[in-house]
Order: C-alpha cells, then sequence, then structure tokens
C-alpha cells in the first residue's frame, strides 16, 4: 500500500482524465504552471517506483523517440485503497466512510441494488 504526495497526485490526475498514454512533454503541456518539467522527471520516477503508472509504448517526437506513461490503477482503486489500509487500523473508518457514501444524493437503487450483491457474495466467502 502506498500514499501517492500532492505532486504525484497532481500529475495522477491528468493520467486519469486521459484515455491515451502520455510522453513527459505531454504531462508538460498539461501541468504547465502547475509542475515544473524537471520535477515531472522525479514524480514520474517515483510513481513507477510505487507501481502507480507503467510505461507504454515509445512515441516519436522529433528525431528521437521516448517513452509514454500510463495510470496503472485507476482512480477509484487509489481511494478506494486509501480508506482500506486507513479501516486495517480503526474497524469505525470503513464504516463511516460507507454511511457518508449513502448519505449522498447520488446513490440509486441500482447502486444499492450492486453493493447488496457484492455484500452477500463477501458474506459467503467469509462463511466456513
Amino acid at each position: 500500500m502506498f500514499t501517492l504526495k500532492k505532486g504525484e497526485l497532481d500529475v495522477m490526475e491528468v493520467f486519469w482524465r486521459e484515455p491515451d498514454p502520455l510522453s513527459h512533454a505531454g504531462l508538460c503541456e498539461q501541468l504547465d504552471g502547475i509542475v515544473g518539467r524537471n520535477t515531472i522527471y522525479l514524480h514520474l520516477n517515483n510513481l513507477l517506483r510505487k507501481g502507480a503508472i507503467e510505461i507504454g509504448p515509445s512515441v516519436r517526437r522529433g528525431r528521437t523517440y521516448g517513452r509514454t506513461f500510463s495510470a496503472a490503477l485507476t482512480k477509484a482503486e487509489y481511494y478506494a485503497m486509501q480508506v482500506a489500509d486507513a479501516s486495517e487500523t480503526d474497524d469505525a473508518t470503513l464504516c463511516n466512510v460507507f454511511s457518508y457514501f449513502l448519505g449522498s444524493k447520488h446513490v440509486t437503487k441500482k447502486t444499492l441494488d450492486e453493493l447488496e450483491k457484492r455484500l452477500e457474495q463477501k458474506r459467503r466467502d467469509l462463511d466456513p
């Protein structure tokens, strides 16, 4: 389990928005004024080491080829991991997050039906 720093999250937000792999130059264009070019290299290396991004195909840029990168996990997966990690040391955390979710105005009957199916499956998995 890992946690992303603010700058790393800024970079990940770009990856989560973009469906196609991005080069360093592509990231620089999107993060212009937010994160410096050299800092983006540091974030990319950290994100690779943490397994949050993966290397994509090489692309031609001018006379040279450069690596591209894409997210190795979705935004939902990352935040779910954060909640799951926090709930390992505090049982109330997961219940509080779930309660907050249920209080949202965006919860539909379809969503509740899907959650009930998943809860029932988890109950079956936990039964001896």
